[in-house]
């Protein structure tokens, strides 16, 4: 597909399973093709319910609340929204030596709603509501250093699965012009640093 557009060029949309599966991927394809590979965020489905706003009004035909994975439909500057992002309930199994370790990646990746539970005197159990974008970049690989590789996770769906979040869209230029599939989305008090 031609999802790079002029400046990227016509690319590949592939799913991995971990940034170790990227590495490997781009690393085979230097050493094989002698080819470089541009690696952008994972798409996540955000629900996007436009309100009513007096500089600008939505033409009657387009729905009120659309669900957007591109961010290419996120709305632009001006119109007023509100944004949900999908949530998942993250269980995480590890030895109790790395617990505040654990808890500060909950924290920091914006899980809520957490609980920790002794399963035997070595091990506990963590469980959390964390927003999906969070878990699908690279929360493996952060949990697995943090934990000096013992701890294992698994996610489901969370109650409720959308919660409204302050995000935000940060584009990224290249010659004054922005390269759409380089966007994505954060929330709104790291964008600056992000």
């Amino acid at each position: 597909s031609n999802g790079g557009g002029p400046f990227l060029g016509p690319g590949l949309k592939v799913g991995f399973q971990g940034l170790l599966h990227v590495e490997v991927f781009r690393q085979r394809l230097l050493d094989e093709f002698d080819l470089e590979a541009i690696v952008t965020p994972p798409k996540v489905p955000y629900t996007i319910e436009y309100l009513p706003s007096k500089s600008y009004k939505r033409p009657s035909d387009l729905p009120m609340i659309e669900v957007i994975e591109d961010l290419i439909q996120w709305p632009p500057a001006g119109h007023r929204f509100k944004v949900m992002e999908p949530v998942v309930e993250v269980r995480i199994l590890a030895p109790v030596d790395y617990a505040g370790n654990i808890l500060e990646l909950i924290k920091r990746k914006r899980g809520f709603k957490m609980e920790t539970k002794p399963v035997d005197e070595h091990t506990w159990l963590f469980t959390a509501a964390m927003p999906w974008a969070d878990v699908v970049t690279d929360f493996h690989d952060e949990l697995k250093t943090t934990s000096a590789g013992y701890a294992s996770f698994d996610v489901s769906a969370a109650d409720p699965p959308l919660v409204e979040a302050n995000l935000t869209k940060v584009d990224i230029m290249l010659n004054g012009e922005v390269v759409d599939p380089l966007a994505f989305v954060c929330h709104h008090d790291v964008a600056q640093s992000q």
